[in-house]
């Protein structure tokens, strides 16, 4: 899911960051694709219940959580600050304020208004993240079952909807600040919480319910990205100003269920090595992606591609393969060579007790 999470962001910014022209057929990637990222929330949520539940009872094993979550993420984040100081400096000219980049390396700037963006590109998402990652435990002692889970999501929801009311017809900081906020897409994370306690219920199961709740899911997703203009003024007849809460809702509903779907019946279509491989490299194709899109372009590439073909469809295939074939190399590499190390250092961390 992962895998599936990051190619469709990709995509998305490869058609926003060099303005691409897109073929009419494919006028959804740009619109929808963005949900790529509430995707890497949900199936975050759920894996981490999955892993953590029930586990975490004594100050030994709550440190360990987030020794590991923190060696999950910062060793290749902070490479890529790293990196983002010679990169920005060539592409743009500009250099990183030293109050960002210290909000960024401590992890902390969701919570402050200037800095909610980060100047890793995309990066936004890893403090919402790691956000979330800091009030995890409480979660998973107050979240016990699936009424639990039920009601959580109920009250993200409201709070969600209740967050973007508050910040409407802000401009500048706060706006980006509102849209960026963990408030904004907790939300997301509870999705994949209730997901998890349904799994629980069905996976002692027929295979075959996996089978059909994984197909639902993607006809409703089918029925989101083509019904979204009937979907929206549906909710906004019923719930007015709230009306966009009730669309991310639906689509947060949507996903959650998709991973569901797979986690009962991983059917081999969608589940195959490529996949496996990609997702599990999925963090570092998140973040490598704008800084080979950026670069690509201010070679003149795309330029080049679009200059050699007439109309728009293989001017785009063409984009989107070579972005890949420069992606996936670099992605692969900082996986093996930087993530990894990191999951082993934390690997071996929890093998440690006090004396």
């Amino acid at each position: 899911m992962r895998c599936y999470a990051a190619i469709s962001i990709v995509l998305v910014h490869l058609i926003a960051l060099p303005q691409l022209q897109v073929p009419s057929y494919l006028w959804f990637v740009p619109a929808h694709f963005g949900n790529g990222v509430p995707l890497f929330y949900i199936v975050s949520a759920f894996g981490l219940f999955v892993g953590y539940s029930g586990r975490i009872g004594r100050r030994q094993e709550l440190r360990e959580f987030y020794l590991r979550r923190f060696l999950r993420i910062a060793p290749l984040f902070y490479f890529m600050m790293l990196i983002y100081i010679p990169f920005c400096r060539a592409m743009w000219g500009t250099t990183i304020p030293l109050s960002q980049f210290v909000s960024s390396a401590l992890f902390v700037f969701n919570f402050v208004p200037n800095h909610v963006t980060g100047f890793v590109m995309a990066s936004w998402s890893i403090g919402v993240e790691m956000a979330f990652y800091a009030i995890l435990p409480l979660l998973l002692f107050a979240i016990t079952g699936l009424a639990r889970s039920v009601m959580f999501l109920a009250v993200a929801v409201f709070l969600a909807a209740n967050w973007a009311l508050a910040f409407q017809g802000t401009e500048g900081v706060l706006a980006l600040f509102s849209q960026f906020s963990l408030m904004a897409h907790l939300f997301y994370f509870a999705a994949g919480i209730a997901g998890y306690y349904v799994w629980l219920r069905l996976r002692l199961t027929s295979p075959q319910i996996g089978r059909v709740v994984f197909a639902a899911s993607l006809l409703t997703i089918v029925g989101l990205i083509c019904f979204a203009s009937q979907i929206a003024a549906f909710f906004g007849t019923i719930l007015g100003q709230s009306g966009g809460s009730g669309v991310k809702t639906a689509w947060a509903v949507t996903l959650a269920s998709a991973v569901v779907g797979v986690s009962l019946y991983p059917q081999r279509w969608f589940v195959n090595p490529a996949a496996k491989l990609l997702g599990n490299a999925s963090f570092s194709i998140y973040l490598w992606h704008p800084v080979v899109i950026v670069i690509l372009d201010r070679l003149g590439l795309y330029r080049a591609i679009y200059a050699s073909f007439d109309g728009a469809s293989l001017p785009f295939l063409a984009s989107v393969i070579a972005t890949f074939v420069a992606l996936i190399p670099v992605s692969l590499l900082s996986y093996r060579y930087i993530e990894r190390p990191g999951m082993g250092l934390g690997a071996r961390f929890s093998l440690l007790r006090p004396a």
